[in-house]
């Protein structure tokens, strides 16, 4: 009967995920992906996040998710989605981040009317935004005593095609993972920088771990929108695939202790084979042994 009980749970979770339709409300919980239209959607990293802002300024509708992890009460991951829909406008122009060279990693391919770009690089925490989404963001961060590291490791990607574009950055706190804290608070001296790394080896290590994990993140979304590999725009991230992992540790949405519990390992496997990174023999497997 518990079986039967969590497959039914789990049926109920993603049905709920699946007609969610970007109209999240802060304070709202979600896990496995964000959706903004009926075929548009983001995949999240395992565990529950909280929705801090839903957002709309002329054509961008944005979304900002953090999970909270429970030992030290810091932020584990912050996250920024967003999507226009359809637009007025017959294409849009790269963003100036699929230019720089600066950074510890990036992929880009541009086309007529269309382009993908995708970086992993570190950041400051504090946000200097004087108006805007990002004004709003510092503001929740403060309201809600939200503590986050001095540097962050993230991923950006950013894919438009003609009058649609969607983006979405990962902000991951590395000291999570053992990661020493920063000695240099600025971009250019830190030791996560490009020049800088290879003196610093837990640095460079999850540098490169964060790009196979960000590169699951780019294939859920690739596969999502159906942009093949053999598309002028693909970015081929599965040559980016490995069997590395980050530190999931016991992040929760609230201050209370939320354990990774079966349901939540079930719905983690679910998007995995939604998102194509297994098969439906290993998905079939790895449920078994859950269960059992």
């Amino acid at each position: 009967m518990k079986k039967y009980a969590i497959l039914i749970i789990i049926s109920l979770l993603l049905f709920t995920n699946a007609n969610a339709k970007w109209k999240y409300k802060p304070g709202d919980i979600v896990q496995g992906e964000v959706v903004f239209s009926k075929k548009d959607s983001f995949k999240l990293p395992p565990g529950e996040f909280i929705v801090a802002l839903n957002t709309r300024e002329k054509e961008f509708k944005d979304l900002m998710l953090y999970q909270i992890d429970d030992k030290s009460g810091y932020t584990r991951w912050a996250i920024h989605f967003f999507a226009t829909g359809k637009t007025k406008w017959e294409w849009w122009n790269p963003p100036e981040f699929c230019e720089r060279t600066n950074v510890y990693f990036i992929q880009k391919k541009i086309a007529n009317k269309r382009y993908a770009c995708w970086m992993v690089n570190h950041s400051r925490s504090d946000i200097a935004a004087n108006k805007g989404f990002w004004a709003k963001v510092r503001e929740y961060e403060i309201a809600n005593k939200i503590k986050t590291p001095d540097i962050f490791v993230y991923s950006q990607y950013e894919y438009s095609r003609g009058p649609k574009v969607w983006g979405a950055s990962y902000y991951y706190n590395p000291e999570l993972d053992g990661v020493p804290k920063p000695k240099s608070l600025e971009w250019d001296t830190n030791e996560f920088h490009k020049q800088r790394v290879m003196n610093y080896p837990k640095h460079e290590e999850f540098l490169k771990k964060y790009i196979s994990i960000s590169a699951n993140f780019v294939d859920a979304f690739n596969e999502t929108h159906k942009i093949k590999d053999t598309s002028k725009t693909s970015l081929d991230a599965k040559n980016y695939l490995s069997n590395v992992s980050i530190n999931v540790g016991s992040g929760s949405t609230t201050n209370k202790n939320l354990k990774e519990s079966v349901v939540e390992q079930l719905q983690s496997l679910k998007d995995l084979l939604d998102s194509g990174v297994i098969t439906k023999e290993e998905f079939e497997k790895a449920k078994k042994k859950i269960l059992n």
